[in-house]
């Protein structure tokens, strides 16, 4: 879903608030939105690292296999390459999971952010 529907209170505008629909990356409605979703995607990165790191050291071979306190899917999310736990992604769909990806596509000219609300 796009910045510019309107009528579904669970997804878009009415879950996200007022966003573009696109802006330059260059341009400060731009920057914030990339500030946002790099800012949300390092966060989601360290929540689920921190997770697996106190339950390596805490819980028991088969604790893991069994995924107590969701540990084996904290290991999948840290690993994703989509998903709900990546914000950005580049022109070709693929999730920007580190800053040198990101440096990367920045570096390409007339860039533009496009929000959008996708539910998997």
């Amino acid at each position: 879903m796009t910045f510019d529907m309107d009528g579904h209170a669970t997804a878009g505008r009415d879950r996200w608030g007022d966003l573009p629909v696109a802006a330059r990356i260059d341009s400060v409605e731009g920057q914030a939105l990339l500030e946002r979703g790099w800012t949300a995607t390092v966060a989601e990165f360290e929540r689920n690292l921190e997770k697996i790191r106190e339950s390596i050291c805490e819980y028991s071979t088969e604790d893991v296999m069994r995924d107590r306190n969701l540990v084996r899917h904290a290991c999948y999310t840290l690993g994703a390459y989509q998903g709900p736990s990546l914000y950005l992604y580049d022109r070709h769909g693929d999730g920007i999971r580190d800053p040198e990806h990101l440096e990367r596509v920045l570096d390409a000219s007339e860039l533009w952010i496009v929000p959008a609300d996708v539910h998997y």
